[in-house]
């Protein structure tokens, strides 16, 4: 496990392969556990409540009707992601949203449901490490936001690429919301999350 703060969001990082299966769970988490069949999404589960017990004590994981996950009892938020290799929990005084990817072809397979014509000129459409920063961005977006049925290619969109830092404009049926990304790599995957 690894931890690390950015912008005062604070970061835990645990490969599936260390997760601990005893890690503490509430007992809703554990009755949720036992609901779930593919091995996989056990071993994710209990990833983000390891890292949880890590990070911030006596509050369950619970979940909105959307899915997003929350802190029970608590002012703090919180996002968290998987990739095929590790889990990332993330937690913030504010809404937040983080995605972590390992580059993979079928970013640039798909590129067309996500990436606009005006992001072609600030992403390679056949680069494969763009193509998953590109979409890693959206997804990160895409979790603070909150909005079932948001469309990533038309409203979600990069305005100025940075190196470690992205500004975006999320376009709602009420507003126009400027968003600041932070992104990096991390043992060969993206790691990208909202910043304001």
């Amino acid at each position: 496990m690894i931890f690390f703060e950015r912008f005062g969001t604070k970061f835990g990082l645990v490969d599936k392969s260390c997760v601990k299966i005893d890690a503490f769970l509430f007992e809703n988490e554990q009755k949720q556990l036992k609901a779930l069949q593919h091995p996989k999404r056990k071993i994710e589960f209990i990833g983000a409540r390891q890292l949880r017990n890590e990070m911030t004590k006596n509050h369950e994981i619970s979940y909105l009707d959307s899915g997003k996950p929350y802190l029970k009892d608590s002012k703090m938020h919180i996002s968290i992601s998987h990739s095929d290799a590790a889990i990332c929990l993330c937690l913030s005084e504010n809404p937040v949203g983080v995605d972590i990817e390992i580059p993979s072809l079928k970013s640039v397979n798909v590129a067309s449901k996500f990436c606009s014509h005006a992001e072609a000129k600030l992403f390679n459409t056949s680069s494969i490490d763009d193509m998953t920063a590109l979409w890693s961005i959206k997804e990160s977006i895409y979790k603070k936001i909150d909005e079932p049925g948001l469309d990533f290619k038309k409203c979600i969109q990069v305005l100025e690429r940075g190196v470690s830092k992205t500004i975006c404009v999320v376009k709602t049926n009420l507003t126009n919301v400027e968003v600041l990304i932070g992104h990096e790599k991390i043992e060969d995957q993206f790691l990208t999350f909202t910043i304001t």
